[in-house]
């Protein structure tokens, strides 16, 4: 009885031996499936984290792509072309504005005399600031001097050049108004106010007296007198 309960003992023992050793393992691979599992969750966030980066990566290149096309877009307008460049102006040049035509001076315009003139189509076209202009009245036989002192711009094109007689009052001045077909020239003096209109490409105008215009327009009367009609005062009633 003592050697089988030797036996029995020893194979208990053996039994729990072999159950240690199997059970070992075991606990030894779960602390490594629990890692495994961190370190793949760490990999699934740095792998969500990445996509972010590569897509802000790809936002600053088609900005700079954008500014690039609009800077390539403004390269692509056209210039407005440069004006004529004009000559400097001397300050001691007096240029004639116009020339009376000796062969044809006067002709008539509604009823007023005016004077023909011939202008040179490049002084119109090149008019500018500090030029001194000299304008031949025919009517008063006499000549004004003016430098053009301030000038500006009007719809359609339109410039405008003002500037005083020289040696003259307050009231005497000249306005050259410059547009694409004609050039209305307007001056002043204490005798009267004297206009030209300028063909800009054929350069005929003529010199007509606004005064003596007008001073025919008051004059001129075409009424005609109205009958006179008799009115008979209202008698009181006496009943």
């Amino acid at each position: 009885m003592k050697n089988s309960k030797i036996i029995i003992g020893a194979g208990a023992l053996l039994v729990g031996v072999c159950a240690a050793v199997v059970l070992t393992p075991a606990l030894k691979t779960k602390p490594a499936s629990s890692v495994q599992s961190v370190s793949s969750t760490a990999g699934e966030k740095a792998q969500s984290v990445a996509p972010v980066n590569s897509g802000n990566a790809s936002v600053a290149p088609s900005q700079e792509d954008a500014t690039a096309e609009a800077v390539a877009k403004q390269e692509d307008i056209p210039l407005p072309e440069p004006g004529p460049q004009l000559a400097e102006v001397d300050p001691n040049e007096v240029i004639n504005m116009w020339k009376v035509d000796d062969q044809h001076p006067t002709t008539e315009d509604a009823g007023v005399t005016a004077y023909n003139v011939q202008v040179d189509p490049t002084i119109v076209s090149s008019l500018q600031m500090g030029q001194t202009l000299e304008f031949e009245i025919p009517q008063l036989n006499q000549s004004y001097k003016a430098q053009l002192t301030s000038t500006h711009n009007q719809l359609d094109d339109v410039h405008v050049f003002k500037g005083k007689i020289e040696n003259g009052s307050n009231v005497e001045n000249v306005i050259v108004t410059r547009g694409e077909i004609e050039t209305y020239v307007t001056v002043s003096t204490e005798q009267g106010v004297y206009t030209t209109r300028i063909d800009n490409k054929t350069g005929r105008s003529t010199v007509v007296s606004e005064t003596d215009r007008l001073r025919t327009i008051t004059n001129f009367n075409d009424a005609l007198p109205a009958p006179e009609v008799p009115i008979t005062p209202p008698q009181k009633d006496n009943g």
